[in-house]
């Protein structure tokens, strides 16, 4: 047996389950596909590191416990690809719950402005910091307005939302429904910030607010 050989494809073997069962934890959509096959193709390598490892110098050599953690492994590994596939590509796909929320009268557009990929420019997201209240213009929509081929996030630091990329002259559109301060960021981009924050006032103000602007509740 080649210890080293063993522990490395446990050690990919780790890595590529942790990478797959991310992918669901809802962390980031931003590159979910992109790491669900590396993850894949980790645990895959793993397995035949893993068994090249215990079956160095030969079969005959390999100990009874030796062929019982082989097989194992293998079992783990295929039944985690199999139930992987089943739930993001079959007939069994994780649904997620999500309540849905009505938009509001007013929305708020933010702009991402040419040249936004560049560190050396102050402005990105414009306006950068944005002030909603509930039931008149919680719904907030930004747009990608770059002129050259490159695409953006809109992500919350602690991952409460996220776009995953779009390209430019594609927007994201995103109901608040809950009361506090949001600061988001570019995952691409990190330099690129912003912050909503959403207020809470009673229905009867809303009225007040929407008829003050002349506008008719969605309600």
């Amino acid at each position: 047996m080649d210890s080293t050989s063993t522990w490395i494809g446990v050690v990919m073997i780790v890595l590529g389950v942790a990478g797959i069962f991310l992918t669901y934890s809802g962390i980031s959509h931003t590159f979910e596909l992109g790491m669900q096959a590396v993850s894949s193709l980790l645990l895959f390598l793993g397995v035949l590191v893993f068994a090249g490892g215990i079956a160095r110098g030969g079969f005959p050599s390999v100990k009874p416990l030796h062929v019982a953690s082989i097989g194992l492994i293998v079992f783990l590994s295929v039944t985690s690809l199999t139930v992987s596939a089943l739930t993001f590509y079959g007939p069994f796909k994780l649904l997620k719950v999500e309540e849905v929320v009505r938009e509001s009268p007013i929305k708020v557009v933010v702009d991402i402005i040419p040249g936004s990929w560049d560190p050396n420019q102050p402005d990105n997201y414009v306006p950068k910091n944005i002030r909603v209240v509930l039931g008149v213009n919680h719904t907030v929509v930004w747009i990608n307005r770059e002129t050259i081929d490159v695409s953006h996030t809109v992500t919350h630091i602690n991952r409460a939302f996220d776009s995953g990329l779009f390209g430019p002259g594609l927007n994201f559109t995103l109901s608040f429904q809950d009361p506090g301060m949001y600061q988001y960021f570019c995952i691409p981009h990190p330099w690129m910030r912003g912050s909503v924050a959403v207020e809470e006032v009673s229905q009867e103000e809303v009225q007040q607010i929407l008829a003050s602007l002349g506008v008719s509740s969605s309600e």
